[in-house]
């Protein structure tokens, strides 16, 4: 079984369900008014848009911890699709067990709690399937697109210490990579904008990345794309700087042990 794509353990996506669905519910009931459903929550007193209200909140308050739970274990769980799919079942079974609770002693155990249970599950299960099935159709095509993205050598593709993809970029628009902390900040160009990207990763682990896309290590704390370099000055004190070809920017200092290294960019 396929591998989950990592977008449907996002708080994108995960908002999206939780919002979606219980407002969905509530809506198709309002609108559409199925009669069968209709008589149950009419309760013979006009009590529709009260119990609809009402399980449209049990539904968000199963969702909202559904969804946090599953953004928290994702990665102990190794999701694929069918883990997923059994999830969003047990979601929907879930809400039917709270929902035949309220609905039940709303009737004073007119139905039984079994009965209602059966009842609930077949009516969330005929509303709720079309939201569940246009999302995960939806979040499964972008993830297919960010693909097509993710495999284009031309762009550099900077993860974090979880592995998760926080950045793609041209690389002759970085201008270089500064260490600071346990974070790294990438500096590149966007449009006639200078940006600062920070990311939380160490500069050895971009060590590979940057080798593939021609940037040079010029310090402990540096890696600077010699695209961007205009010229190397040695001041009168020995130390060593590169100018960079974007005005108002600062120099950066360069190693000896790496100086001749860099050079043989130029």
């Amino acid at each position: 079984m396929s591998k989950l794509p990592t977008i449907f353990a996002t708080l994108r996506s995960n908002l999206s369900f939780v919002v979606v669905i219980p407002v969905f519910w509530l809506s198709f009931v309002l609108l559409y008014q199925p009669s069968k459903l209709l008589d149950l929550l009419n309760m013979g007193d006009s009590m529709l848009n009260f119990n609809t209200t009402i399980i449209m909140c049990i539904l968000l308050g199963v969702m909202i911890i559904s969804r946090g739970v599953l953004m928290a274990i994702h990665h102990t769980l190794q999701l694929n699709w069918f883990k997923f799919m059994v999830w969003e079942v047990a979601e929907v079974m879930t809400m039917s067990l709270f929902t035949a609770l309220y609905i039940t002693l709303m009737y004073h155990g007119e139905y039984t709690y079994f009965f209602m249970t059966g009842q609930c599950l077949y009516h969330l299960l005929l509303i709720t399937i079309f939201p569940y099935i246009i999302f995960n159709l939806s979040f499964a095509y972008v993830s297919v697109l960010e693909q097509d993205n993710v495999f284009d050598d031309s762009l550099m593709r900077f993860y974090d210490n979880t592995q998760k993809l926080k950045l793609m970029i041209a690389s002759s628009a970085v201008l270089y990579i500064e260490a600071a902390e346990n974070y790294v900040h990438v500096r590149y160009i966007e449009g006639e904008h200078l940006k600062d990207f920070p990311l939380r990763a160490s500069m050895k682990s971009l060590e590979e990345l940057m080798q593939k896309h021609g940037l040079v290590r010029c310090q402990r704390s540096y890696y600077i794309n010699p695209q961007h370099i205009k010229v190397l000055r040695r001041d009168k004190e020995g130390m060593i700087s590169a100018e960079l070809d974007i005005p108002n920017q600062k120099s950066i200092p360069v190693s000896p042990k790496y100086y001749d290294s860099l050079a043989k960019w130029l």
